[in-house]
């Protein structure tokens, strides 16, 4: 996008000028619009604009000496003077200061102007580093999708990438695809500007919008020669894009770099790094991941979990909870050594649920977050423990016990007093006997009596929870959502 500033001391005017088109539409971003000289000069060092739209005429300081002193600066901004009739003189002055063109404001169209910004962006494009002239962003961005790919470079590009940054948006699905359409456009216009704007506006960026909440910056570092000059500005670019995205769009982002070695490693490359290193985020809370510094990634399921997931519904037949428990904390293990991917383990998760027969649950993005969610498989439901005979007469009645009062404040201490035995033996042999703990039976039985009611009624959700034996709401809610991966609400409407 090229970015444009508007510069003009009469509201009416500036209003007309930020209406006149369809900015984005036609590949340009306004910027801004300053109401004098003086506030142009504080918004352009801000901003870095390629073109600056000035008034001639203006109090405090006029278009003459604000070209004057951005000449004096060195800034390299194409500047259109607007001018009336009467100020021919000025428009003389300011085309020895060395402005790219001016317009009259009575004969100012959209037409008109896009036609100037047009050949201006053409100029613009052909002294940036890489050479290439897009007709709209839309086709800009297929471009740089491609190459992501592995697709091949244009011949005239000549932009060669050898580092990138995988930049991703977390809780995008709060902060951002809740937006309606055209304004989550002009978000990823802007976060595409904050990205380029940490990466100090050099011409060796481009930052594309991959997908949702992510977007790839691709810097070119030929010109430099150094690997700890190449780090030590990737380190820039990226705490700088965390503190901007922060600050100036209100969301928190995570980022992931490649190396930086390769002096033309390619696009593809850099960018499978930078994700690779982002991917650590499942593993580790920080914000920013460097790819020198990052192991590598396991590109495939380890066979412990192949094996967990290839034999949880057998498992859950010999009601074999100790097995499932000590087997789980074991595969979780197995993820962090290999670093396995995080879109690997969310898969593995979906499998296995399939196959223990679960509905499908929301896929957490920490591996930490796995911690707990065998649960899911221990909350057995009554019928699996349907052959009394089967146990001791203690466990036996203890069952029938919970089946009977889980409803209420059921408690192991009461079911010890009902069999005669002390708690905690009561608790080991049922354990043993069973194979899953006296408390998972008795979340069980609730759990199930909760999915009968919110299946079978139209009870509200705080009343489901007081009938299947949960005194607090908030505890009946998350307590649901732990076990079946699903709220109350949502499991009520997956039923209907």
């Amino acid at each position: 996008m090229i970015k444009v500033l508007l510069v003009d001391d009469d509201f009416l005017v500036r209003t007309f000028l930020s209406r006149i088109t369809d900015w984005e539409k036609h590949g340009y971003t306004l910027v801004g619009a300053a109401q004098d000289g003086e506030e142009a000069l504080h918004m352009v060092q801000e901003y870095q604009p390629d073109i600056i739209i000035t008034d001639i005429s203006m109090p405090v300081m006029d278009g003459i000496e604000l070209i004057r002193r951005l000449k004096q600066d060195g800034n390299t901004a194409n500047i259109v003077a607007l001018s009336c009739h009467d100020d021919f003189e000025y428009v003389k002055e300011a085309m020895k200061l060395g402005i790219h063109e001016y317009i009259l404001k009575n004969l100012l169209t959209e037409e008109s102007l896009l036609e100037l910004l047009d050949g201006i962006k053409r100029s613009i494009v052909s002294t940036n580093k890489g050479g290439l002239q897009f007709h709209a962003p839309d086709e800009e961005r297929e471009y740089y999708l491609q190459l992501l790919k592995g697709g091949k470079q244009k011949a005239e590009d000549s932009f060669f990438t050898s580092a990138a940054m995988a930049v991703h948006i977390l809780n995008y699905d709060t902060h951002v695809a809740m937006m309606p359409m055209e304004q989550q456009k002009k978000f990823h216009s802007s976060f595409a500007q904050i990205c380029r704007e940490a990466c100090q506006n050099v011409l060796a960026v481009r930052c594309v919008h991959v997908h949702q909440g992510q977007y790839a910056v691709l810097l070119d570092f030929s010109g430099i020669s150094s690997i700890y000059e190449r780090r030590e500005k990737i380190q820039q670019y990226a705490s700088a894009a965390v503190r901007y995205a922060e600050r100036y769009l209100a969301v928190p982002v995570c980022i992931g770099t490649s190396r930086v070695e390769g002096f033309q490693a390619g696009t593809q490359k850099c960018w499978q790094e930078a994700r690779d290193a982002l991917n650590e985020r499942f593993y580790a809370p920080q914000a920013v991941f460097y790819g020198w510094q990052m192991a590598s990634c396991g590109k495939e399921i380890p066979q412990l979990a192949r094996q967990f997931s290839e034999e949880i519904s057998d498992y859950i037949d010999r009601k074999d909870g100790g097995t499932i428990r000590q087997q789980w904390e074991a595969v979780l293990e197995e993820f962090r050594l290999q670093h396995t991917q995080q879109w690997l383990v969310q898969e593995w998760l979906r499998q296995t649920d399939r196959r223990a027969g679960l509905t499908q649950r929301i896929m957490p993005d920490k591996l930490e977050d796995f911690r707990g969610l065998e649960a899911a498989y221990l909350t057995f439901r009554e019928e699996l423990l349907p052959e009394l005979d089967s146990y001791s007469s203690a466990v036996s009645q203890t069952i029938r016990y919970l089946q009977q009062n889980h409803k209420k404040d059921a408690s192991l201490q009461d079911a010890a007093g009902q069999v005669h035995l002390n708690p905690a033996y009561l608790s080991h042999i049922f354990s043993k006997e069973t194979g899953i703990t006296f408390s998972e039976y008795l979340l069980s039985c609730r759990i199930n009596t909760a999915k009968e009611l919110l299946a079978h009624t139209g009870d509200k959700i705080r009343d489901v929870g007081t009938q299947s034996g949960f005194n607090d709401y908030r505890n009946f809610c998350k307590t649901f959502k732990r076990v079946t991966g699903v709220t109350p609400q949502n499991y009520r409407k997956q039923c209907n």
